[in-house]
């Protein structure tokens, strides 16, 4: 008789963080089974109504044959001057710039090519989980960083890395602005107080601006890479996916850094195809339309929930960039509580703090992935539900 082989789970699976996110999709695959309509505010899912500015540029291209090397060279071209137009970078070399398809790989790639067994990842607290993932995957340690709201969730560069425990210094920093999840924006001011620290602790700095092209009001967004020393010391990832829907990206940073990342990925074969090439060309050369139409479009989309958090009496915060809104749960709710107690009674699905750290806790994060009549009909449902909540209700006067 044969007999089924056991294997263990690998010890790297173990290490992983948990995550709510499974829970949530499980209760809303509930509740959408019940004929409740959930109204997802959860993870960004861009809508995909700029497709029109470039999806005659695929046609005729195959989906499946590999781009060529011509190919990729002029979208690096391509890249070079959408960051001199955009952030006045002058690169010197396409050798600095990296197109992906795939953030999530991306960064894999990049810690695959950067980290050996037992070296140190500093991750944010709080902060996109696939840092931690790609790092524990990668066989590195992780230390974690506390992010304060009394710092404007910017790290206290003067304090960090000092506890005894760590026998090894991080080889590695990741750091995100706008921020995922709180939407805090950091200024030339603290980059360049940021150049100087790493370069004396000599850790590499992996800054990712994915958030940085939607703006609000009169903001202007901000490059690590535009500080003088940074490319030194600091790989920059770029993406439009929050804009288009579009899995696209790129990284920027020394040569020697990009090519041990391209060499990660030549070893696992990844070649986009020649439509997705193309589709990255159409977006940079039409960026200035899909930024304005964008950008209109998630303005309102914040006006409309953040009128009805503050009528509700919620403690939010009014990004000036960034596709999400970080929010306060009652107190007596821990975020996990909240968030489930949110779905249940209201059919709408939001991001526990919990999720992205232990100093997210006591916070919510909502994207802003819906249409205004979906958020507004999201906040109508929690109005009509908040007493569930809140003991007394105080409506707040807002300001757009």
């Amino acid at each position: 008789m044969i007999k089924k082989v056991i294997i263990e789970k690998a010890e790297r699976l173990q290490k992983l963080p948990p995550t709510p996110f499974v829970e949530a999709k499980r209760i809303k695959h509930g509740l959408t089974r019940r004929g409740v309509e959930v109204i997802d505010l959860g993870e960004l899912n861009p809508d995909s109504s700029v497709g029109g500015f470039f999806a005659e540029s695929v046609e005729g291209s195959s989906v499946f044959a590999a781009s060529d090397l011509k190919l990729l060279e002029q979208l690096k071209g391509e890249i070079s001057r959408w960051l001199h137009q955009r952030y006045d970078l002058k690169i010197r070399s396409t050798k600095e710039i990296l197109p992906f398809f795939g953030e999530k790989r991306a960064v894999y790639h990049l810690l695959l090519g950067l980290i050996n067994p037992g070296e140190v990842v500093a991750i944010p607290d709080p902060g996109e989980p696939r840092y931690k993932i790609a790092a524990v995957l990668a066989g590195a340690e992780t230390e974690t960083f506390p992010l304060l709201e009394r710092n404007d969730y910017l790290p206290n560069l003067s304090s960090l890395f000092l506890s005894r425990r760590l026998s090894v210094p991080p080889k590695i920093m990741f750091l995100t602005y706008p921020h995922n999840p709180t939407s805090s924006v950091a200024d030339s001011g603290f980059f360049r107080e940021l150049v100087e620290w790493s370069a004396k602790k000599n850790i590499l700095v992996i800054n990712d601006v994915s958030g940085n092209e939607i703006c609000y009001g009169d903001h202007v967004p901000v490059a690590l890479l535009q500080t003088k020393g940074a490319r030194k010391l600091a790989v920059e990832i770029f993406s439009f996916f929050s804009l288009t829907g579009v899995e696209f990206g790129f990284l920027v940073g020394d040569r020697g850094i990009i090519s041990q990342v391209e060499s990660v990925q030549e070893a696992l074969g990844r070649v986009p195809s020649e439509a997705s090439v193309l589709l990255a060309q159409q977006i940079l050369k039409n960026y200035p339309q899909i930024l304005h139409k964008n950008n209109l479009e998630f303005a309102l989309r914040k006006a409309t929930l953040l009128k009805g958090l503050f009528k509700l009496g919620w403690k939010t915060r009014k990004p000036k960039a960034g596709p999400f809104v970080w929010a306060k749960v009652p107190g007596k709710y821990s975020s996990v509580g909240f968030f489930r107690m949110l779905l249940r009674k209201t059919g709408v699905l939001v991001c526990p703090g919990f999720g992205f750290g232990e100093y997210g806790e006591g916070h919510i994060r909502i994207a802003l992935n819906l249409p205004a009549a979906q958020i507004q009909k999201a906040v109508e449902r929690m109005e009509k539900h908040s007493h569930v909540w809140q003991r007394k209700y105080r409506p707040k006067s807002y300001k757009s």
